[in-house]
Formats: structure tokens, sequence, C-alpha cells
């Protein structure tokens, strides 16, 4: 088949780059592996600078809780902090459902269970077929074959490759809050998500998993050894899932957004450290970045759409990714984090570095959804 545009992976940046096309007339193609709903590795915090494209959207996220708070718990200090505007709390089981949804009741052809294999001069060669488009979004999030076919520079990193951990629990506080507890060489976040469940997810150094060969409950077992308040932590909680979802490397390290011809959005483009709680804000930002140069190259301007979407990606996101993995040096060292708590600036230093403003967000979707 034929189409404008083909997106490979139907995560948050996908399925939203597709609402957003599909809704301006250009035929779409949304291709991902799995059937939808379906699980995913993810912190499940959508932070406030994501929703005034949702609201746009018209999704209803009034089963996800509400976020209000965050609390960094260091060893002997615990700093709270207010979100200027409520943040949700929301699985990627139902997130990322609903999006899926939107995209195809917007118009775009949407294909579940579909292996893409190759990627070559516009042909997306999936295991059902061919799809040819006049130009090819990656979506695939952080880790895909694409990134070592297309031999982008991070997957030879051996150095900074960290891995991501998951499960959903029932039990614990009733609470608006999102909190981050650190420990050596990594840190978790917790947070309720739709029908009474509650998010512990974790990112560790790959150096702190020798031994542990892909065993997660062992790797658990030995955080909570190190760290009483680890211990207190899980001990107030009951599995609501089977076993723990993981990761394929997470390497922060600068990626292009635009890679021979392939226009890259999310995860694929440039990866967040995920203790922001920004990953799927700044998923569904990107594609609202991605969707008029995308339109610009459809309109036979190629090359000055790529130059202009780096330009703007960069401008958009490269500060705050700069600064993210510098606050997680900190929540990855227990004993600096007590110190620079002792400061009582954190808060207002991890939002104002870390996040779009929300009223710019809002106006960029009000220049979209105005076209």
């Amino acid at each position: 088949m034929e189409v404008d545009v083909a997106i490979v992976g139907a995560g948050p940046a996908g399925s939203t780059l597709a609402g957003l096309l599909a809704r301006r007339g250009v035929s779409v193609a949304l291709i991902d592996r799995d059937q939808f709903p379906r699980d995913k590795l993810c912190g499940e915090f959508l932070s406030y600078d994501a929703l005034p494209v949702l609201d746009h959207f018209g999704i209803d996220l009034n089963g996800a809780p509400t976020i209000n708070r965050c609390h960094v718990v260091g060893r002997r200090r615990t700093y709270g902090f207010e979100f200027p505007t409520p943040a949700r709390g929301i699985s990627r089981l139902l997130l990322d459902d609903l999006l899926f949804r939107h995209a195809r009741a917007a118009g775009a052809q949407t294909f579940e269970g579909c292996t893409a294999t190759s990627i070559s001069n516009g042909v997306v060669q999936c295991d059902g077929g061919e799809i040819r488009a006049r130009v090819v979004a990656g979506a695939w999030g952080r880790w895909g074959r694409f990134d070592a076919q297309l031999e982008r520079a991070f997957v030879r990193d051996r150095t900074h490759r960290n891995f991501g951990f998951k499960r959903h629990y029932r039990g614990g506080p009733d609470d608006d809050t999102i909190h981050l507890y650190s420990f050596n060489r990594g840190y978790l976040g917790v947070a309720r998500v739709e029908n009474g469940l509650t998010n512990i997810c974790g990112l560790v150094h790959g150096s702190r998993l020798a031994g542990h060969k892909g065993r997660w409950e062992s790797f658990v077992e030995e955080i909570r050894g190190e760290e009483p308040r680890l211990e207190r932590l899980y001990a107030t909680y009951e599995p609501a899932q089977d076993g723990f979802l993981s990761s394929e490397p997470v390497i922060f390290r600068a990626r292009s957004p635009v890679e021979a011809g392939i226009f890259m959005i999310g995860d694929a483009s440039g990866i967040i450290d995920p203790l922001t709680g920004s990953g799927m804000a700044m998923a569904i930002q990107s594609a609202l970045l991605a969707a008029p140069y995308i339109l610009l190259a459809l309109g036979r301007k190629r090359e000055d759409a790529e130059r202009a979407y780096r330009r703007r990606h960069r401008e958009f996101f490269a500060s705050r990714i700069r600064w993210s993995r510098r606050v997680a040096f900190l929540l990855s060292r227990p004993a600096l984090l007590d110190a620079a708590l002792s400061l009582h600036v954190m808060g207002p230093y991890l939002l104002r570095r870390t996040r779009a403003n929300r009223d710019e967000v809002a106006r960029l979707a009000d220049v979209e959804f105005r076209q």
C-alpha cells in the first residue's frame, strides 16, 4: 500500500502524531508490533505540560488519579514540593490504548501486531507486506532494531547503559503524591495509577546488575537490604503483577531528530531521564513539534523541513535533557542527595529546568488545532 506518512511505533509519540496528521487529511499508516491494549515499562506519570494536547483531542482521563505533589526521599531527609498544575497518574496500558484508538478514529490506518523489519527509501517492510510512504517517522522508543540498522552512534556505547524495571502493586497510601527514592547508582519512582494500583518503577546502572542475571526479584531484595526506607516502602505493598517488566538498555547519549530522512519522535529522538516524570509529556510534545515539519516535507521542501525540525527539536528539548542528567547524578548518590535536599531548592529547580512551559504547549496546540 502507499500512504503519505508511515509511523513506526504507536506509543504516545507515534499515536499522537498519527492523530494530528490524520485530522489534517494526511493518509497515515500507524504500525506497531503489539496488539492494544498492552503494558509497557514506564514511570506512568503524565506531567501537566502534556495535558493541553490531550484536552484538544477530547481524551477523557477521569479514571486517572490526580497528582499534585512530589516527595524526594533521601536517607535522612525528605523534601516535598507542589506542582504548579495537577499532573495525572496513568498506566501505559490505558494511555497508549486511548491515543491509539483516537488516531484510528481520526482516520489513521492502524496496523496492530505488525512487525516492521526494515526501512529503506520510504519503504517500510513489515511481516505482513510492504508500505510505501513519502515520509517515515520513527517512534519505536529508546532502543530498536532500526537504531542498529541506521548505525546510530549511541548504539555502540557500552559505558552509559542503564536498565529500567517496573511492577504494579496494591496497598500503600492513597495520596496525591509521587515519591522519588534514591539508592546507590539508581532510583525508584512511586505513583498511583488507575484502578487502585501503584506503579513502582526504577532505573539502575548496568554495573549494579552483575550476578543477578535478569532476576529482578533478586535485585529488589538486594536494595531492600541496603536501604531501610526501601524495605519499609515495599513492605506496605502486595504485587498486582506476576513479575517485573524490564527494558532494553537505556542510553543517555545525544540522538539526532532526523536520521537518513526519518523524522524521529519520542524516545527515538532523545531520552529525558525518567526521574523528571517528563518522558510521556516529551513524547507527546515531540509529535506536536514534528507535525508541521512533516507537512512541509510532504510539500516537496524536504531538506528545509529536516533542517528546521532539527533546530526546533534542539531548542525545545536539548537543555531539558542535559539538566535531567544532572539531577539524576544526585538522585543515584544518596549521600549527595541528602546534602542537596538541605538546600530546599530541588523542587523549583527540577520543574523549571526539565519541563516545558504549559502555556507554551497550549499555544502550540491551539495553532495546530486551528489549521
